[in-house]
């Protein structure tokens, strides 16, 4: 590793570490120069065990920053809260920091961990425009109004098996039934109607065209009349024909 890569390693680390990390590198360019100048058995055994130090600082740094990632300045912070999705400009991340929402440690440095943190309380996502906690609250609010409704929904299901267990209302199959029993009590009715009126409607127009007005007239009353019977509450009993069921059944197959 060049002296500007190491340099880039651990500038966000405290100063005591800058400093070992600074002993470690140096101690590695003079045995190297030591044994350039005197290609000693010793003198190279230093130069390796320097290097192995050297190397075991590096791999230590870079798992205490995969572990707890520092960003170096401001200018950091600012780059790595709006790669992050979060809705901040210069002057006002200038502005939290005078006001301590969010502070550098020892070093100058500010830990990833303590920004995370200070965005998810102050700073409003570029996606909904809303803080964290306004979206919480938004979530919670949409699902207590769901659990609203599934009560309302339970509550009118309840209400439906209680009025059906008191009889207010007819099953399907049965009200099928009710209207093809209905239906058929029409059908009979009217032929009945008409076998029982038509010599009274004779009787009215007496052959007469000039009287199609009052045949019309006791057409439509006798008809009202009918129709008012059969649309009123009461039980009726239909027989069925046997032979007339039998027959239709043969005409079926």
């Amino acid at each position: 590793m060049n002296k500007e890569s190491f340099e880039k390693l651990i500038q966000n680390r405290p100063p005591d570490i800058q400093a070992k990390g600074v002993v470690l590198y140096n101690s590695v360019s003079m045995s190297a120069q030591a044994y350039q100048k005197e290609p000693l058995a010793g003198k190279l055994k230093d130069w390796q065990a320097s290097e192995a130090a050297l190397n075991d600082f590096i791999r230590s740094i870079d798992q205490q920053n995969a572990d707890d990632p520092r960003l170096g300045t401001i200018a950091d912070v600012l780059a790595y809260l709006k790669a992050e999705g979060w809705r901040v400009t210069k002057t006002s991340l200038y502005r939290h920091q005078k006001e301590g929402k969010f502070v550098p440690r020892d070093n100058g440095t500010y830990r990833q961990n303590d920004i995370d943190k200070y965005a998810r309380v102050w700073l409003k996502q570029q996606s909904t425009g809303k803080r964290i906690s306004e979206r919480i609250d938004e979530l919670q609010r949409k699902k207590l109004e769901q659990e609203l409704q599934n009560l309302e929904i339970e509550n009118r299901r309840k209400n439906f098996n209680f009025e059906k267990d008191q009889g207010k209302y007819v099953p399907k199959e049965m009200m099928e039934i009710e209207l093809a029993t209905r239906a058929g009590i029409l059908d009979a009715g009217l032929k009945h109607w008409i076998q029982s009126h038509t010599a009274e409607w004779i009787r009215v127009v007496n052959g007469d065209m000039k009287k199609i007005g009052e045949l019309i007239n006791i057409l439509n009353r006798t008809l009202d009349e009918h129709i008012n019977t059969y649309a009123s509450v009461r039980e009726y009993q239909v027989i069925i024909d046997a032979e007339e069921e039998e027959t239709e059944m043969e005409m079926e197959n």
